[in-house]
């Protein structure tokens, strides 16, 4: 028998075979990320998504923010920042370096919007994919402005 080392989180790879299923027949997943990787729109520790599983006629688009599993079993929450022929490419609000190809299968749930700072943003919110696709164009500056951002708004509020 298998057991799961509780130290107030459950691993992604333990729960997601068992909240799958669920998902499946129609229920979204509130989930807390961990990790920086989405900052400045999803900070980790303080903002939520709620996912479900999309349908196989689903439309993914850029913007969309999906759940992944990379090859050594963690799974990934980050921004599709590009679709051609070859697959899916995705990219974390606060990086650089871009991820993929992911093929539509790989895909394990899209979120159907975030709860940032306590405010529900839907996918399909003009102004918020304005600012995501702003975003994504600055990716060149994105180093200079997560420092400043970091210090200025992120290392504050998680003190508080």
């Amino acid at each position: 028998m298998e057991f799961i080392n509780y130290d107030g989180t459950i691993p992604a790879t333990e729960w997601i075979k068992l909240i799958i299923p669920i998902m499946r027949e129609g229920y979204g997943l509130r989930i807390c990320p961990k990790g920086g990787s989405m900052i400045p729109f999803l900070v980790g520790g303080r903002d939520e998504a709620v996912i479900s599983i999309p349908s196989s006629d689903f439309h993914l688009k850029k913007n969309d923010i999906v759940l992944y599993q990379i090859a050594n079993g963690i799974h990934v929450l980050h921004r599709i920042c590009r679709i051609n022929e070859k697959g899916i490419y995705t990219l974390g609000d606060s990086q650089l370096q871009i991820e993929g190809p992911l093929q539509r299968e790989d895909i394990i749930a899209v979120a159907d919007y975030i709860i940032r700072k306590g405010k529900k943003i839907e996918r399909t919110n003009l102004q918020y994919n304005i600012l995501a696709s702003i975003w994504r164009w600055l990716r060149p500056f994105r180093r200079v402005i997560m420092n400043v951002y970091t210090r200025l708004f992120v290392r504050h509020s998680l003190k508080k």
